[in-house]
This record gives structure tokens, sequence and C-alpha cells, in this order.
């Protein structure tokens, strides 16, 4: 069994040196991050950290929604999410003190087991900040969009979970060595608040009968839906707007445009365009399942109009 994730970190006993920057992979947002691993640990519960009994939350403050930035080593990105900014004081300075590197080892060991990534370690640049945030690194802080006191330096992780991602940004140095200071980043899939005034006919028979059959549009041979699907979109996220805890199986059939290799890959491509879509727009990605069966099982004869667009549907199941 996993164990939830509960950080012992430590302040440091002197006076800190800088951290210089280092060569780090670059993770940018959006559709990149889905080359970090899923991570099926028990991160326990927002803010997902704590400390040794000999530290006290000097000023810590947690957030409903706020952008934050990180770097990767080569730019800023930003992560939208619930934000807890907590700047952590050593209560004892008689009792040992661990260092900065000790600080950092542990935060690498944790995320690492947890099956998390290390971002980047060293400074953040505050001229480049200032000309994509109009705010400096101080301001930021205040603004709990970095972690406070980042402008001496910080680590970065993320992991990424079936459902979410939690970034972390540690600050383990200060003069003094009186605190270190943390931020922590819940992103969560937000599904859209569709609102439509009108009847959600998928919904209607997936609660009748657990089936429901449509059409969504794509490009001819390719795998890019058009603007004449969004209707159909909504209704499937209306699903869920519904039944959160619902489990869909999405079936994406074609009639025969060429052999039958090439319409089940085009199918398959479908299918995985489509769950994107879908993702996009808020739904959990353990929810949707996705098959393209190309023209595998006709409902009419493919020798009509009429027949060819019966077969060319989208068949929603409930799990």
């Amino acid at each position: 069994m996993t164990h939830p994730l509960l950080v012992s970190i430590f302040l440091l006993m002197t006076a800190s040196i800088p951290l210089q920057a280092q060569s780090a992979k670059a993770i940018p947002t959006g559709a990149e991050t889905k080359t970090i691993p899923i991570s099926k640990a028990d991160l326990g519960t927002f803010p997902y950290v704590k400390t040794l009994s000999n530290f006290t939350p000097g000023d810590s403050v947690t957030i409903e929604q706020n952008r934050t930035y990180f770097f990767d080593g080569k730019t800023y990105f930003t992560v939208d999410g619930q934000v807890s900014s907590q700047e952590l004081r050593v209560k004892d300075r008689t009792k040992k003190i661990p260092s900065e590197f000790q600080i950092v080892q542990t935060f690498d060991q944790l995320v690492s087991t947890l099956g998390g990534k290390k971002i980047y370690e060293g400074k953040l640049p505050d001229e480049l900040i200032k000309k994509i945030a109009a705010h400096d690194l101080v301001e930021l802080g205040s603004r709990h969009q970095v972690a406070p006191s980042a402008y001496y330096g910080v680590v970065e992780y993320v992991i990424k979970t079936a459902d979410k991602e939690v970034w972390f940004q540690v600050q383990p140095a200060s003069i003094g060595s009186e605190f270190y200071t943390l931020l922590v980043v819940e992103k969560q899939n937000q599904l859209l608040g569709t609102n439509i005034n009108k009847a959600n006919k998928l919904l209607v028979d997936l609660e009748h009968t657990a089936k429901t059959v449509t059409s969504v549009e794509f490009e001819p041979d390719q795998a890019q839906l058009l603007t004449q699907s969004s209707d159909e979109l909504l209704a499937l996220v209306g699903i869920f707007q519904v039944h959160p805890d619902w489990k869909l199986r999405l079936e994406v059939h074609s009639a025969p445009v060429g052999t039958a290799e090439y319409i089940l890959d085009l199918t398959k491509k479908r299918a995985v365009a489509l769950k994107a879509a879908l993702v996009t727009l808020g739904v959990n990605p353990t929810h949707v399942e996705v098959i393209g069966l190309g023209a595998s099982k006709p409902l009419a004869s493919n020798e009509t109009e009429q027949g060819r667009r019966t077969n060319t549907r989208l068949e929603v199941f409930k799990l």
C-alpha cells in the first residue's frame, strides 16, 4: 500500500549559498505534460505536505484558484489551480537543522518514490518573468504566484495522477536560515459547465438503456473534429455533470471508404482525438474508454448514402 505524501523538510543551519542554475528537462504546459508518467501513489489530501514538529507556519495561505509560474530552465510557463503558499519557520534553533542540500535531497527522494519528476533547480530569471507577468519575483511571491522568497532560487517538481497534477516549488534557502518556503499547486481537470438549455438525448438514453448512438463529424480522411460536432461534445460533457462517477465506452464506427486496414486505423485515430477533446473540456480521462472499430459492425447497407451515414456513427455505452 502506498503511503500518503508526508514530507519532513528541514531548515538550513547556516547562511545559504544561492542555488546555481542547472540543466533541466523542459516540461511545458498543455498537451506535452502527457509525457509525464501517471503515478498511482496515494498522495493524501491537499496540500499534501507537512513539516516536522520543530517548524511552524509563519505565513500560510490557501487560495481556491490562482495562476502560478514555473520555470523549466528555458522558459516560464503557468500552472492554474488550487494553491497553498507556505513560509515555515524554525521553532527551536538549539535542535539540529539540516542543510539546504538535505532539504532538496528529501524532496528528490520522496517525489521520485511517488512517481513524480524534478523539473528544475536553480535561480529564477527575474528580468524574464517581468516581461511575461509584468511583476518581479518579489511581487509575484506576495501575490502567491511563486513561492515566497523564490528569488533565492527554487527546486520544482511535479507528480501527475489520473485526475490531477500536483506541482511543488520549494525555496530551501533564506538569509540567516530562519525559514524555507513552499508553493503547492493542485491542477485538476475542471469539467466545463455547459448549462445548455435543451434536452440531452444522450443522457436520457444512457439513463434508460445504458446505450446511445449519435454521430460526430471529422475532416474527411482525418482525425480532426469539425465544429459541427460541438453539440455532441457538450452533450457528452453534460453526462458527466449529472453523473460525475460514470464511466463510458465510446466506439467509433465508419462506412468503408478504403481498405479495411485503412478505415480501422482511421477510426482508432478518431477515437483518440475524441477522448482528447473531452479531456480538454474537463472530463476525467479515467472515465472514458475509446475504441475504433472501422467498418466491422455495419447497421445498414453501404450501398446507399443513407446507409453509409447510418454506419458512420458513435456508440456510447455506460460501463
